[in-house]
């Protein structure tokens, strides 16, 4: 299917019928479209939007966040991420298979432990033996949150994305055909204790990455 230069927004917060061309974006096939939501198509040669690029907020630092903020500053969006918590130690997720190393173009001394044998037990005394299947030279990487975290947000920043160190708080959503969204977040100055300074942004399209917090906001959303 050919592409069509992105030089508005007009269409973008809108679902169409399938295969249908608009003469600014380019629509995928129903199969191609999650819920009936439109897929854009953009990259780094695309034309600017207005004479501006296209805004996306990424909500969650986390690796979803980070690698989802890298692929769109990649593609010249101008991209911004925010994350509460840069030195997030979760106890959970730090888990992650062989395959996600060389997908993700991840060091290896990134893996903090290799494992081979878990016993999970679960609090109704359910018991999980993992690693039973894994050959002899396969293993479990085992991450450190706050090391992974960071290190894909610092690509993203170094692909173009801006990292916000903040508290999401609130979304309003386009009243007008045209209209951006609007984040509200509290900005972190690195205090101890502190609440932050009310900020906002206005963007194109959001992305909700906040895992548990999740549906705070929406999943690349668009106007209903």
């Amino acid at each position: 299917m050919a592409s069509f230069p992105l030089n508005s927004f007009v269409g973008l917060r809108q679902s169409f019928p399938a295969n249908r061309h608009h003469d600014s974006i380019t629509y995928l096939p129903r199969s191609q479209v999650d819920h009936g939501r439109l897929n854009v198509v953009a990259a780094k040669s695309s034309p600017k939007i207005i004479g501006q690029n296209l805004r996306v907020a990424v909500v969650g630092g986390g690796p979803a966040g980070g690698a989802a903020a890298e692929t769109l500053a990649k593609g010249g969006i101008e991209t911004f991420l925010i994350e509460r918590k840069m030195d997030n130690a979760k106890p959970c997720g730090g888990a992650i298979p062989l395959c996600m190393v060389g997908e993700f173009d991840l060091p290896l001394d990134i893996i903090d432990r290799r494992v081979t044998k878990m016993k999970m037990i679960s609090p109704s005394n359910v018991v999980v033996d993992i690693g039973g299947k894994l050959k002899p030279h396969e293993f479990v990487g085992m991450v450190r949150r706050e090391v992974l975290d960071a290190y894909l947000r610092d690509r993203a920043a170094a692909s173009g994305a801006t990292i916000i160190n903040g508290l999401f708080v609130k979304m309003e959503k386009p009243q007008e055909r045209n209209a951006p969204y609007v984040l509200h977040y509290n900005a972190y100055d690195g205090k101890v204790g502190s609440t932050g300074e009310k900020m906002s942004i206005e963007v194109d399209a959001v992305i909700g990455a906040d895992g548990a917090n999740y549906p705070s906001t929406p999943a690349i959303t668009n106007m209903p």
